[in-house]
């Protein structure tokens, strides 16, 4: 069986995530992929943490970097108006 994912074990990748109304970014390598029903989560090995593949970036990518910032600021500011 063969399991498609966007990174592969070993990609060097940003880590773009809203944390209390901030960006947050870091980097990070793919440790392992996990994948079940709802898609692919990416174990990291610095970080000892999983991510979604919504929030991860491969490292080289800065034009989609840049955009993924964008888009997770514009939430935060839509999330402050509607409070």
């Amino acid at each position: 069986m063969t399991i498609q994912t966007k990174h592969k074990i070993g990609d060097r990748v940003w880590i773009v995530y809203e944390n209390r109304g901030e960006v947050c970014i870091y980097d990070d390598y793919i440790d392992e992929i996990c994948v079940n029903e709802n898609g692919a989560y990416y174990m990291l090995k610095e970080a000892c943490i999983d991510r979604e593949e919504e929030d991860i970036v491969l490292y080289e990518d800065t034009d989609k970097l840049a955009e993924k910032i964008k888009q997770t600021m514009e939430n935060i500011r839509e999330k402050e108006k509607n409070t």
